[in-house]
């Protein structure tokens, strides 16, 4: 089966994706929960979740160095409200075909959030801090599987691609194909909070420090983070694999790039915390060739066709749809069918 990404509630590379959609009809605080931006066919779309959603959405075309302009932030929680009810609509659609989440993923899907956690109190504790319990988080899960396997067979499974249109799309998207230079790297974290005293955060970087004393002494990367590391990566030594420039925050991108193969980093400080690198490889930048790629370009056609399929039925089900849209900004500005 092909997945649809664009059409995904949301994706499970870090907790704090995982958490920003939590499930409708999970106990929160009253006041941030207690308005409502839609009723789709009588279910409610949530303020809470409207804003998280349109706050990742700013944060991505921030990231690209574009700053926002009021109309185009407008334009954005119009297309994110908009987005909400199509997913609803596709949710409930997927009902009547009698999809049920998949719970032995689910759970698979959980287990592996336990473990970006050095122990289950620190699972526990980061889900209280973001105020979303494990039903709620299971909840969500399900209701995102439900809709996968719904876009899988609907629309993704349907759809046929030529050799002619993966040919036509390799030639005409050359730079999509410029691999980057990239680094096998391990990594080590010193969690820092924000919220600790100075005494803490001098004692975090006292310990950083001691780490990186150990490696210049020639003591085993590996081993001093499965020791050490507070990252999600200790239990298999840090090891990140190979990343591409520009996937990192500016400054560990040029801590990390700035390293030939076998040498350490310097400790480097971000708000997270304390980093060092430990770069094992380089590869030059170069073009992957056709036969590299022909199969991540059969899925990208493969995703776009269905997404464009799903996105048309949506609209067929808006115009059939009771919604009433509660947000009072985007009542002339949410988008019609």
């Amino acid at each position: 089966m092909h997945k649809i990404p664009g059409l995904q509630l949301a994706a499970l590379f870090a907790l704090c994706a995982v958490l920003a959609a939590p499930a409708r009809g999970v106990a929160k605080t009253s006041e941030a929960t207690s308005e409502r931006v839609a009723v789709v066919n009588g279910v409610s779309l949530e303020r809470t979740d409207f804003d998280k959603e349109v706050f990742l959405v700013q944060r991505s075309v921030l990231g690209l160095g574009q700053p926002l302009t009021c109309g185009q932030i407008a334009s954005i929680r119009s297309e994110v409200l908009e987005s909400m009810i199509k997913r609803e609509l596709l949710f409930q659609d997927s009902r009547k075909t009698g999809i049920k989440p998949d719970e032995g993923a689910i759970t698979k899907e959980i287990a592996a959030l336990r473990q970006q956690f050095a122990s289950e109190s620190e699972y526990r504790n980061e889900l209280a801090r973001r105020n979303v319990s494990e039903e709620a988080l299971r909840s969500q899960l399900a209701r995102n599987s439900a809709l996968q396997q719904y876009l899988d067979r609907q629309f993704a499974a349907k759809v046929s691609v030529t050799d002619a249109e993966m040919v036509a799309y390799y030639e005409s998207h050359l730079d999509m194909f410029k691999q980057q230079l990239q680094a096998r790297v391990s990594h080590i974290l010193v969690q820092v909070d924000p919220a600790w005293n100075d005494a803490r955060k001098r004692e975090a970087r006292r310990k950083a420090d001691e780490i990186l004393k150990n490696l210049k002494k020639g003591q085993d990367f590996a081993a001093l983070a499965r020791e050490q590391s507070d990252g999600p990566t200790r239990t298999n030594g840090g090891d990140l694999g190979y990343i591409r420039t520009g996937q990192l925050e500016p400054e560990l991108d040029r801590a990390v790039f700035g390293l030939k193969a076998g040498e350490v980093s310097d400790v480097v400080e971000t708000g997270y915390g304390y980093h060092l690198f430990k770069v094992s490889d380089r590869k030059p930048a170069t073009v992957l060739a056709y036969d590299a790629v022909k199969e991540q370009i059969l899925q990208h056609l493969v995703q776009e066709k269905a997404k464009q399929n799903a996105d048309l039925h949506a609209k067929g089900l808006r115009e059939k749809a009771s919604v009433e849209i509660l947000l009072r900004e985007e009542v002339n500005t949410a988008k019609r069918p």
